[in-house]
């Protein structure tokens, strides 16, 4: 009997698990899109200046990383 009601707590903690990482994924999805969307619309604004500053930035680094010898 008391292995019936361990089997049984252990159900009803995995159902809980599975609800709460089911709960978590939708919020995640739900933050990612927001932001997915927030930075599409910086980059629509004024697309230049951030391939300009990809560009130094990416400059500087390799600038950086020739002086490492």
């Amino acid at each position: 009997m008391e292995d019936e009601e361990i089997k049984h707590t252990i159900s009803e903690l995995a159902v809980k698990i599975d609800n709460k990482i089911a709960e978590l994924s939708k919020s995640i999805e739900k933050s990612y899109g927001e932001k997915k969307e927030y930075t599409e619309g910086k980059l629509n604004e004024n697309p230049f200046a951030y391939m300009a500053g990809a560009f130094f930035g990416g400059v500087i680094m390799g600038y950086l990383m020739s002086r490492g010898k």
